[in-house]
């Protein structure tokens, strides 16, 4: 028989930006919101097939845990022309990665709030926290593998750089619609995907179209992707198809 998650409410769940994440966590499930990108370009990798996502404490560390993984893809800063700067071979865009061949291969990379996010949880949580990562590409699967579960789910909207963000709390929104295991309408899909267009809307006027597909071709993609990153030894595997 399937085990359902705690009754909460979203406010109990919602933990407002990655500064605000407890020097002890509560034991409990944590899922780490940050969909434009870092979210959703975790979802790309494993979904195209990475072996895994190591998520470094500090950007640069990526060059060091290559040379003692040689086979690892790095993902690391952009230059102005929306390219890896040297020595990565991708930065932070579910766009870009979709030009790499991960398949087997391990990868490694952070960001500002979502992987900071994820390295301040590895480092302070206990045998009894767990690490998610989530966001509008895989609520369904995410909340559907959560469920089963039977423990406290803890929805960390990243927000950037201490400030929060509506992007993150749109994704918030989602996953915890799915982890009530009441889906979005198809209508309802198309507002969320709007929404989320809007919020970064003053910000993305401009950029280049990489950034542009990134936001309205792959983080507005609700439920693309059946992927459940979750950090096991260090490292985001997809843990899909293990039950809880």
């Amino acid at each position: 028989m399937e085990r359902t998650i705690p009754d909460r409410s979203f406010t109990d769940r919602l933990i407002d930006g990655r500064d605000r994440l407890p020097r002890v966590p509560d034991a409990g499930d944590y899922v780490v919101i940050d969909v434009t990108h870092f979210s959703t370009t975790v979802a790309e990798l494993l979904g195209l097939g990475a072996r895994y996502v190591h998520v470094t404490d500090e950007r640069g560390d990526e060059f060091a845990y290559r040379e003692s993984h040689p086979e690892t893809l790095i993902g690391g800063g952009k230059t102005d022309d929306y390219e890896p700067i040297e020595g990565y071979d991708f930065f932070n865009s579910p766009s870009y990665v979709q030009e790499l061949d991960v398949e087997d291969r391990p990868t490694s990379m952070t960001s500002k709030n979502g992987g900071t996010a994820v390295a301040r949880l590895r480092r302070r949580g206990g045998d009894d926290v767990d690490v998610f990562v989530g966001g509008y590409t895989n609520a369904a699967a995410l909340a559907d593998h959560l469920r089963t579960r039977d423990r406290p789910v803890y929805l960390v909207s990243c927000g950037s750089s201490g400030r929060s963000t509506m992007d993150d709390h749109l994704g918030a929104v989602v996953v915890d619609r799915y982890l009530r295991d009441e889906p979005l309408s198809a209508a309802e899909r198309e507002q969320f995907a709007s929404l989320l267009e809007a919020s970064k809307a003053p910000d993305y006027a401009d950029k280049p179209e990489i950034r542009r597909r990134d936001l309205g071709e792959y983080a507005t993609a609700i439920n693309s992707r059946e992927v459940v990153p979750k950090l096991e030894d260090g490292v985001l595997v997809d843990v899909a198809d293990d039950g809880a």
